[in-house]
């Protein structure tokens, strides 16, 4: 380069651009725990950055509803945000976005197919509907139309390939292993989502990429674990796509996760390394407690745990520190004692202001910096409760002044609260009840005070705040009953719903205060266990806290882990 016989200072590299370059963008999960503001935020950062267009790796919307107000309003609300950017956008669909039938045909009329194909500069870009089949997989239909297009199009420079699920990592590969197959010899490059955190893969020798998220719900520990909210930006050149992942803090290489670390770097963002035994104490108070963490090692590199116990509500620990190297293949118990500083602690009050242990395990590496992360758990504690027979009859009104103020047990801090992202805490919602028995029957009282009480008046079950009661004979722990109660403005008695059960003699009312539900329910023995004299039942509380009447997927909280799954333990529950 020279100007007036000068030269001028830049090196001597091609300007990077041709007409067969082009730039795009593609965005990855929105929803599954969706966190406010990110996504927007994103939008508004790619119509900064002007590529040529956009794409998506699906969940768009929450969806997983059947209700049109509320398919309506989260697309109205999507597409006004897509609406800020100056260039094409492609929707591509996740499996929240077409999760039943009535979803993928209002995703066909507000956008057209759910799944396609179109060509640019050369480059054959195919959007894969993953969620074809419930829980995942690809049609028939869908697999023949890209065979098709894919014979018809084996000279193209190069293949894109979008869907949601990454069905390439499964071992049932649901349907895509046909399209794979069709694939050939082609040069392509994959693009997913789904898993809300980063995975790169050379697989048949192709690059294949499974994007973090886009605002969806992570626990955004560290980019170097996968867990960061980013841009994909992909240069098209010649010699195949370029593609940086882009997010606030800064700019990643494609090999941001080593595929070499990435199962390993799975066993530590999982936490199942690390589990702390619960504890069913004899009573509801207790002086010292040994309290036992297990660690197993499923990785295949030594892990190296590391933990400060400090002093927690009254509670000392001896050894504070916890120092351990578990092998590969290998498991370690590590006990300490959790003494009261005070001489006695009730554990009802702990439950309510937890135990919790942050541990972190890591592994080291040879050329970049060593991985560690952390993982927190909660001390599942219980104690043997014993059902007393009330003085005076229990009449079933809704009114609370026939039972007594002992015994009263508070749930503030539940056990267990699935769809967890939506439930903020005490102030959001929280309970109390009481049990009781006369002769041969059960008394039950739940008070749920809520900040903000979604009672639906049309009676559409799942859009309300409601009650779920799990029941059994402790000699059947396993076989247990469950009541879905759901008050609505019933003055009499609730809707309920009995799976397993034909429990219908019993009696309930509702008193519906401010932010307040309570409900008052006695049920015979006799419905719980088949035995003729019921001398222990096993009792759960959950409570559905609906704070928006549009939320698909509202909180449950549950005083004990729900029975059956891998947080149950022996003796929890009433």
């Amino acid at each position: 380069w020279t100007q007036n016989n000068e030269t001028i200072p830049v090196t001597n590299r091609p300007i990077n651009n041709s007409e067969e370059i082009f730039r795009f963008a593609i965005v990855s999960d929105r929803t599954g725990g969706m966190r406010g503001g990110i996504f927007e935020n994103a939008i508004s950062k790619v119509e900064m950055m002007q590529p040529e267009f956009v794409l998506s790796v699906g969940d768009l919307i929450d969806g997983y509803t059947e209700d049109p107000n509320v398919w309506n309003a989260q697309w109205d609300e999507f597409d006004e945000i897509i609406q800020k950017l100056s260039m094409p956008f492609y929707y591509v669909p996740g499996n929240h976005d077409t999760s039943n039938e009535l979803l993928t045909e209002v995703w066909r009329k507000r956008h057209g197919r759910d799944y396609y194909h179109f060509k640019y500069k050369d480059v054959l870009f195919i959007a894969i509907n993953t969620d074809e089949i419930e829980n995942g997989g690809i049609d028939k239909p869908q697999i023949e139309y890209f065979k098709k297009v894919l014979s018809e199009n084996e000279e193209v420079k190069w293949t894109l390939i979008f869907m949601h699920r990454p069905l390439w990592s499964y071992g049932n590969t649901q349907g895509y292993s046909e399209i794979e197959k069709a694939l050939g010899s082609r040069n392509y490059t994959l693009f997913s989502g789904h898993h809300h955190h980063y995975r790169y893969k050379v697989h048949n020798g192709m690059e294949h990429f499974t994007l973090a998220t886009t605002g969806g719900g992570s626990w955004m520990r560290n980019p170097e674990v996968g867990e960061l909210d980013h841009i994909t930006w992909v240069t098209m050149k010649e010699d195949g796509p370029k593609v940086a992942h882009i997010d606030i803090n800064g700019i990643y290489s494609k090999d941001l996760v080593p595929d070499a670390d990435y199962e390993d770097i799975q066993v530590l963002r999982q936490g199942n390394w690390l589990d702390i035994e619960p504890i069913v104490n004899e009573t509801n108070s207790f002086t010292e407690l040994p309290i036992t963490f297990n660690f197993k090692n499923d990785s295949q590199r030594n892990l190296t745990i590391e933990g400060i116990l400090e002093n927690q509500h009254g509670i000392t620990f001896k050894p504070r520190v916890l120092n351990a190297i578990i092998e590969k293949g290998t498991s370690k118990k590590v006990t300490v004692k959790g003494i009261s500083i005070d001489g006695e602690t009730s554990i009802s009050q702990l439950n309510n202001s937890p135990l919790s242990f942050e541990i972190s395990a890591g592994f080291e590496r040879d050329v970049r910096k060593d991985i560690k992360l952390s993982a927190s758990q909660r001390l599942l504690l219980d104690w043997k409760h014993r059902l007393t027979e009330v003085k005076n009859k229990i009449k079933i009104d809704g009114e609370l002044s026939d039972w007594d103020d002992e015994n009263w047990i508070e749930v503030y801090n539940p056990q267990f609260v699935k769809e967890d992202w939506d439930w903020k805490g005490i102030d959001d919602g929280k309970f109390e009840f009481k049990v009781n028995h006369l002769d041969d029957d059960l008394y039950l009282v739940v008070k749920f005070m809520d900040d903000r009480l979604i009672i639906d008046r049309c009676k559409i079950l799942p859009r309300e705040d409601k009650f779920f009661i799990h029941l059994s004979s402790k000699s059947k722990p396993i076989e247990f009953k469950t009541l879905e109660l759901s008050l609505g403005n019933s003055t009499d008695s609730p809707n309920i719903n009995s799976a397993n059960s034909n429990i219908n003699e019993f009696k309930a009312a509702i008193s519906e205060l401010s932010g307040t539900q309570i409900l008052e329910i006695k049920i015979p023995f006799e419905e719980i266990s088949e035995s003729e004299k019921l001398d222990s039942i096993r009792l759960n509380i959950g409570i559905m806290d609906h704070d928006r009447p549009e939320n698909t997927k509202p909180s449950i909280i549950w005083w004990r882990p729900i029975w059956g799954t891998d947080l149950d333990y022996a003796g929890s529950g009433f």
